[in-house]
């Protein structure tokens, strides 16, 4: 017993030592990585590279906007459709007003001057000339869950009471760090398999809004001249296509048209913890021009093509429904108001109800669903004529 205890402790003392001579290479040729010159400067090139690719040029931090050019080659992307611009430098003339406010004011006085942005993917929805009706629909990247209830419903591509109607969504860049390849992959998918995402290489952000505003009315100024109406809406609205088709039947798409729930002599707001804050430097006491809500309007081809003309030598608004406004009041364009459209306000799920809108803002996708179906059945019961909208 004694000599098989002696044994073991010999093979003990061995096992150890073998593990410290195997410990200590391993800690040897790690060092001998780390430190060797060529690797060290190596690695150097490696993380200068990656900062200038995916830091500088690219990412911005989670809790700020960026205006900042997105480039092709920091995410790849199955569609370019057009060679990428020159990258937009910022302005930092505006960091004296900024200094007290919240990053999104300084990164958009820095990044105002900044139009041209690539257009990463291209929508198919205005090939075809006999589009009477383009549904243009404002959407975050994220939000397939929205864009799939609209398809599936109030933006369905058909023909009602013999007018056609095409659907297209309007994108930028998740500003999402994590999930950004994944959402990429997820909106190319899309892209491929309903043809219908217009989406432009800069970060979204809640002042982003009024950049896309005009990056749209160049790319339907320049692919869909040829479409008479647009229906402007976010994906968050329940749209009554038939009654839209209805109001504009009658109407000429060459005169000017811009309709929808209009808001008369709102001034801007100055209370700095509001998200629509708007301090002095940026713009007056006096009120807003008359403007449509932002969920969703009526535009005709012809008002499209003035509002992008003026806009090219407007300088960018934060609030995307008033500068929509300022460049319509600038353009000679009146907006009209129709009690149809519904931007704010709760509305009861009454079939009755909807069948009478136009427009609807604020609707979660099973909200959607729920007044799609309760459409469905209102066609087949009678409504009272003292139903109120």
């Amino acid at each position: 017993m004694a000599h098989w205890n002696k044994f073991d402790m010999n093979i003990t003392v061995l096992t150890r030592g073998l593990k410290g001579i195997v410990i200590f290479s391993i800690v040897l040729i790690v060092g001998f990585s780390i430190f060797h010159p060529i690797i060290v400067v190596k690695r150097k090139e490696i993380l200068i590279a990656y900062f200038n690719k995916f830091i500088w040029k690219s990412e911005a931090p989670s809790e700020q906007m960026s205006f900042s050019y997105v480039t092709t080659d920091a995410v790849s992307y199955n569609s370019t459709v057009e060679p990428a611009p020159v990258a937009c430098l910022p302005n930092s003339s505006f960091n004296v007003l900024t200094a007290d406010l919240r990053p999104i004011y300084k990164d958009f006085m820095m990044y105002r001057h900044c139009r041209d942005f690539p257009l990463l993917l291209k929508a198919s929805s205005c090939r075809e000339r006999d589009t009477f009706l383009l549904l243009a629909v404002k959407s975050l990247a994220e939000n397939a869950d929205r864009r799939a209830s609209v398809r599936s419903t109030w933006g369905q591509e058909r023909t009602v009471a013999g007018a056609r109607i095409r659907r297209v969504f309007l994108l930028g860049m998740t500003e999402s760090r994590i999930r950004s390849q994944a959402v990429q992959a997820m909106v190319e998918h899309e892209s491929e398999e309903h043809g219908d995402i217009v989406q432009w290489g800069f970060r979204e952000s809640f002042f982003n809004v009024t950049l896309k505003e005009t990056l749209f009315w160049k790319w339907f100024s320049e692919d869909c001249r040829a479409v008479p109406f647009v229906l402007k809406g976010d994906d968050d609205v329940f749209v009554n296509v038939e009654n839209v088709v209805e109001y504009l039947k009658d109407f000429n798409p060459a005169n000017d048209l811009y309709v929808g729930d209009v808001f008369r002599n709102w001034y801007p707001t100055r209370v700095a913890q509001s998200k629509y804050f708007i301090p002095l430097f940026l713009y007056g006491n006096e009120p807003y021009p008359p403007y449509a809500g932002g969920g969703g309007y009526l535009l005709s081809g012809a008002s499209i093509q003035k509002l992008y003309n003026v806009s090219k030598t407007e300088e960018l608004f934060p609030i995307d429904d008033a500068f929509v406004g300022i460049c319509a009041q600038r353009a000679k364009i009146e907006v009209t108001s129709h009690a149809g459209f519904r931007t704010y306000g709760n509305i009861p799920y009454d079939p009755c109800i909807y069948k009478e809108l136009m427009l609807v803002h604020r609707v979660t996708p099973n909200e959607l669903w729920l007044i799609w179906s309760l459409l469905k059945d209102a066609n087949k019961m009678p409504c009272s004529r003292f139903t109120k909208i």
